[in-house]
């Protein structure tokens, strides 16, 4: 016995393909969309509102990198924006590990390395521990390797 769809249940059929269809297209279209407003906020660089674009946490990060090919430096803008972010998270949230900055930012180590380092020899941002204990605070304003002056005691 064989079994023949009647013309409704083609009719049926067809519409329901074409609805999965076309919700199928508006939802790539869609996600398309976002993508591509979140990379060409200020033109691929860090978003203006500083808000993730990677979507990294549930969109709990600060800052959206730009993509760059490989070996090539990121601009100076962008270095200062993210200085100024991590600046401002470790002021609240002294002593995280770099992972836990990562975490709440959004970012990679790769991406806070040199941002870190500029804090550091600024006196911006001090460090407590080694390699992957790292724990860094707010620091007191003097670059590193500055030595205030002492007055030398009478005799």
């Amino acid at each position: 016995m064989r079994f023949e769809m009647t013309d409704i249940e083609q009719r049926i059929n067809d519409l329901v393909s074409n609805f999965i269809n076309d919700i199928t297209k508006l939802a790539r279209q869609a996600a398309h969309d976002t993508l591509a407003s979140a990379l060409a906020g200020a033109g691929g660089t860090v978003v203006s509102d500083l808000r993730l674009a990677r979507g990294r946490k549930g969109g709990r990060g600060v800052l959206a990198l730009s993509r760059r090919p490989k070996g090539e430096k990121r601009p100076a803008g962008e270095i200062d924006k993210l200085k100024d972010a991590v600046h401002a998270h470790i002021k609240e949230h002294p002593g995280e590990r770099i992972e836990q900055i990562n975490g709440h930012m959004g970012t990679r180590t790769s991406d806070l390395a040199l941002p870190l380092k500029k804090l550091i020899a600024d006196g911006a941002v001090r460090t407590e521990g080694e390699r992957r204990a790292t724990k860094y605070f707010p620091g007191d304003g003097q670059p590193k390797g500055a030595t205030r002056k002492r007055r030398k005691k009478k005799d």
